[in-house]
């Protein structure tokens, strides 16, 4: 099932963890809903404004594969409305920046990136991005230490 142009439901639902360990990883329709609107409003956009794919590491979870990742079954990720992705060849700092300035975000994480002068751009780490309507628009770092408010 398509959710935009260039997401499928199949994409977002994947997961190793889940075929590994034999989890269903269903989303119910409210779900799906969701995660059309998560593709509609942020993972479509940029995959348009960026013109490259996204690599989507995490989408949607089941709540028992929530707990088998040792996530929390109240994640947004198990409501549909969250995605961990990178965008290949372009720098998650400067996505990161793009969304926070462009898109209808409830919330965008950058987690785990490190700065790095001696490379064109970097990918260590992700961004976790939220939708909902009317959202929060909070804008988060977060590594080894914890979570921190972005400036």
């Amino acid at each position: 099932m398509k959710l935009t142009d260039n997401f499928s439901l199949e994409e977002m639902t994947r997961s190793a963890t889940a075929e590994k360990k034999n989890i269903e990883n269903v989303p119910n329709e409210e779900q799906i809903e969701c995660l059309r609107q998560l593709c509609v409003n942020i993972l479509q956009p940029l995959r348009d404004d960026f013109q490259k794919p996204l690599v989507v590491s995490s989408g949607f979870r089941s709540k028992k594969l929530s707990l088998a990742i040792n996530s929390k079954t109240t994640s947004q990720h198990c409501k549909g409305q969250a995605a961990d992705f990178i965008i290949p060849g372009i720098d998650n700092k400067k996505v990161f920046k793009h969304i926070i300035e462009n898109l209808p975000m409830d919330q965008v994480i950058l987690e785990y990136y490190k700065e790095d002068d001696t490379k064109e751009y970097s990918n260590e780490g992700w961004i976790h991005c939220s939708y909902v309507p009317k959202g929060r628009g909070q804008a988060l770092t977060k590594d080894d230490s914890g979570y921190k408010l972005w400036q």
